[in-house]
């Protein structure tokens, strides 16, 4: 991991300097050089795919949403690079934007840049309809009803994983089912307890 970090800070660096020294560069002329693959950086990894269909047959998807309406850009920024290091790992990424998508100009050139980049790495990307109001807390809400998705995009027998928009994956070995269980969660026991109507109930995340 310590030689991609590298080879990612070389990258950024030459590509700063270029944009420095030349003011002709413009950012549709950077996204073609991305697109293309001039600029890559490699790792040593195993080939993720392979290494876990040997333990799990059925096919495993990675599931995380977003608002639309949210102050915080990263997170919709964040959504193509996390699903291509869940698509590293093995996993196909599903990614829900949820919001109010009857609003004019509601998809800004940002949005519509990571939405296009979602495609471009092969993520089911899709949209919830809802009140701008609510928008952010559907959006943490949404990724638990991912067994209704349709049959063209997940099987019953699939295993589906939910996770955020700016939680990515490192290691394959920690997302990796063994036999005789049917998951694993992360943290469990971050969250602590919550009480509601004179009962109390261990909160995990979701």
């Amino acid at each position: 991991m310590k030689s991609a970090f590298l080879l990612l800070c070389i990258a950024l660096l030459i590509v700063s300097i270029t944009l420095y020294l030349n003011t002709n560069i413009t950012w549709e002329t950077l996204h073609t050089y991305l697109i293309n693959n001039r600029i890559i950086a490699t790792y040593h990894s195993v080939n993720a795919t392979e290494e876990i269909s040997k333990i799990h047959v059925n096919r495993q998807f990675a599931i995380f949403a977003c608002s639309i309406h949210s102050s915080v850009q990263s997170y919709s920024f964040y959504t193509p690079i996390t699903a291509s290091s869940w698509n590293r790992v093995g996993y196909n990424a599903i990614v829900i934007f949820v919001g109010d998508f009857t609003l004019p100009n509601v998809l800004t050139a940002r949005l519509k840049l990571s939405r296009a980049y979602l495609k471009h790495v092969g993520a089911h990307v899709l949209d919830v309809q809802c009140n701008a109001s609510y928008a952010v807390k559907l959006s943490q809400l949404v990724r638990v009803f991912s067994g209704f998705l349709p049959d063209s995009i997940v099987h019953d027998d699939d295993y589906i994983l939910t996770g955020d928009s700016d939680l990515m994956p490192l290691k394959i070995n920690g997302y990796t089912l063994t036999n005789g269980t049917d998951g694993f969660i992360f943290n469990a026991l971050c969250c602590g307890t919550f009480k509601r109507r004179g009962k109390s109930y261990r909160m995990y995340p979701s």
